[in-house]
């Protein structure tokens, strides 16, 4: 069953040149926006609140976007990251949350307060999370949570699933679990398009078993819109998190 999404939307989502590192390895992060896989669009550092990662034991350590090499043909942005300690590890990266809303003109990055002529606005935030390891997977990382307003928190490490096994995922929504919402999941190589072989809903404690059909690099979102009862200022609030992994 190919399942496409509600409804197309840019996502915010991190990448590794490989997912499993070596003890004394660079292993490099990317910053994407992307409709679906493969495709994607470079990330804005400038756009960005918070990108750091948690080492296997869950210290947390702050790393600066950069731009690579302009000589680059795909100039990604990105971080190189000095691998040196054995476990699994968490990249982390949170959108500045920001509005943007239809005019006659075009889109604009602004609430309706600040226009006089605004068809519709979102306020939108946009999180992202890697699950990679070096030499082999450990520690606890991977489900620490971390408050964000939508959240996948895995309830096991990412980088020990193999081809058949499920890998349970709670959703939080400011702090509580988030129970009903609808979950897609993909992989590398599935669809270019936004369109996912598996799609479940959270139970009533906000958990989604999500089915590991084969190996490869796989994307998992939750997507969640809320309509505002004052829509003075904007009409939607749309939040999106989005969980990437290795399975071998």
């Amino acid at each position: 069953l190919i399942v496409p999404a509600q409804a197309s939307a840019h996502n915010l989502w991190l990448g590794l040149d490989h997912y499993d590192q070596k003890v004394g390895d660079t292993a490099k992060v990317f910053l994407y926006m992307a409709h679906s896989l493969p495709f994607a669009d470079l990330g804005r550092p400038e756009r960005m609140k918070d990108f750091y990662y948690l080492e296997p034991s869950g210290k947390k350590k702050d790393f600066e976007l950069k731009k690579y090499d302009p000589e680059s043909f795909f100039n990604e942005v990105g971080v190189d990251l000095n691998i040196r300690k054995e476990g699994t590890y968490l990249a982390v990266a949170a959108m500045k949350p920001f509005f943007v809303s239809k005019t006659p003109e075009g889109y604009k990055r602004k609430s309706k307060k600040e226009l006089s002529n605004a068809i519709s606005c979102r306020h939108v935030e946009f999180f992202a999370k890697a699950v990679f390891y070096a030499q082999k997977p450990g520690g606890y990382a991977y489900k620490t949570v971390l408050g964000h307003a939508i959240e996948m928190i895995p309830q096991k490490d990412p980088c020990l699933l193999k081809a058949g096994d499920y890998l349970p995922i709670k959703v939080m929504f400011k702090r509580k679990p988030l129970a009903g919402e609808l979950v897609y999941a993909t992989y590398v190589g599935f669809s270019t398009r936004e369109e996912y072989p598996f799609t479940a809903k959270t139970d009533t404690d906000g958990i989604v078993k999500i089915r590991i059909i084969q190996p490869g690099i796989w994307w998992v979102k939750i997507p969640l819109k809320k309509v505002r009862e004052d829509k003075s200022e904007c009409d939607v609030d749309q939040y999106a998190a989005i969980l990437t992994f290795e399975v071998k």
